[in-house]
């Protein structure tokens, strides 16, 4: 029988680094309103934003905690966007760090990729992943690798050189970065960002962007990759003269890609797309002990293979959110033993905007639909890889 008049353990909050911290009285008992998902729990009389777990054993209390709000401490891996890198803890390393809309120098720090797509929504703007443990930086060739004990990134970067020979150059940086994520621990591709200039310039076959498939393509085939072994993938135009970037991250635990059935397979697309079809997966997500991280590839108005509603983007935004619907079911299906897939608030997204104009309908447009905010949401001003597309949208989430 529980005796309420025992004196309780309290909780305390330790706000300057969004975590708990126990104070002991002789706890037998402790009575919690235990809340999910960013919800208050009340410990008491004090009211703090965190997820609490009371297990009673042996007349004492044993308290497990772990922070509820995407990318705080609880988790290893932790993900936001905002003006500046600022960790979630001090034993939080920088793993990744996008940064949008520089340009001269490269950022002097390994693990920081600056590209040429210019923020909507601020005038500064990056993408942090930070790691609760030990990052280490080496090269490999010409690769930058940030390793960690779940995770490697591997940043390869290109000058641009003429549509004729960007298949080679493709090709040469695919295989840099596959050799350098194969000297590491963590040899399962997950996510390929790709980012180079003039993507839709070229006609018919010599297009950049089916050069660039092309010389993919051939990488993967060297490397003796197949369409099972394909990762998540974004492709995106950025501003002349901004060169090639690719941006890979493998992990040593279990990835499970998924397709999207309301949208043909990439690597499955038919021949009026070029020689030879994308190679990347729709989605998926990689399950460690500690969290799960979901992935979702560059999403657009395609349904099928074709694209829906050419040069409209007020439509076409409608009909992204289609396809992330049925891929959040699709997730979900794969992933059963979870709550239902969804892109809340405690997703990071990109929006990728061929025209910077549309910028206040589409946020206006995704604040209703999605019920959010600019709150980790980066509005970009980049071209999608097919010319009569305007907007694409792609996203991470760790729970």
């Amino acid at each position: 029988m529980v005796d309420e008049n025992e004196p309780m353990q309290w909780l305390k909050a330790d706000f300057s680094h969004n975590r708990c911290v126990t104070s002991l009285r002789y706890c037998q008992v402790a009575r919690f309103l235990v809340a999910l998902n960013q919800k208050e729990c009340l410990a008491g009389q004090r009211s703090i934003k965190h997820e609490v777990v009371i297990v009673q054993m042996n007349s004492k209390v044993q308290k497990i905690d772990r922070p509820a709000l995407q990318g705080k401490c609880g988790q290893r891996l932790a993900i936001s966007v905002g003006e500046k890198y600022t960790p979630p803890t001090d034993k939080h390393n920088l793993l990744l760090g996008f940064r949008f809309g520089t340009s001269g120098e490269r950022h002097p720090h390994p693990a920081i990729i600056d590209l040429q797509l210019k923020p909507l929504n601020r005038d500064q703007l990056t993408e942090a992943w930070w790691y609760k443990g030990e990052v280490t930086f080496t090269k490999s060739g010409p690769a930058r690798i940030a390793e960690c004990q779940e995770y490697t990134v591997v940043i390869v970067q290109k000058e641009t050189i003429t549509a004729d020979g960007f298949r080679v150059q493709t090709c040469q940086a695919y295989r840099e970065l596959i050799n350098a994520v194969r000297s590491t621990k963590h040899t399962r591709l997950v996510k390929i960002w790709n980012y180079f200039d003039d993507i839709t310039s070229g006609d018919n076959d010599l297009e950049k962007y089916r050069q660039f498939s092309i010389g993919r393509a051939e990488a993967f085939e060297d490397m003796g990759l197949h369409n099972d072994d394909a990762p998540t993938g974004t492709a995106i135009g950025t501003r002349n003269g901004s060169g090639l970037a690719l941006i890979a991250l493998a992990s040593n635990h279990d990835f499970q890609a998924v397709e999207n059935p309301r949208q043909t397979s990439a690597f499955h697309y038919p021949r009026i797309y070029g020689p030879v079809s994308p190679s990347f997966s729709r989605g998926g997500f990689v399950s460690s002990e500690s969290h799960k991280l979901f992935l979702i590839s560059g999403t657009a108005a395609i349904v099928g293979h074709e694209s829906n509603f050419p040069y409209n983007t007020g439509l076409q935004i409608n009909e992204t959110f289609k396809n992330l619907a049925h891929l959040c079911d699709a997730i979900s299906k794969s992933n059963a033993d979870d709550p239902q897939f969804k892109l809340d608030e405690q997703s990071v997204l990109r929006v990728y905007l061929k025209n910077p104009d549309d910028y206040h309908s589409v946020s206006q447009i995704m604040s209703k639909e999605m019920k959010r905010g600019d709150h980790n949401v980066a509005y970009l001003h980049g071209a999608i890889c097919r010319k009569e597309l305007t907007v694409e949208i792609d996203g991470v989430k760790v729970v």
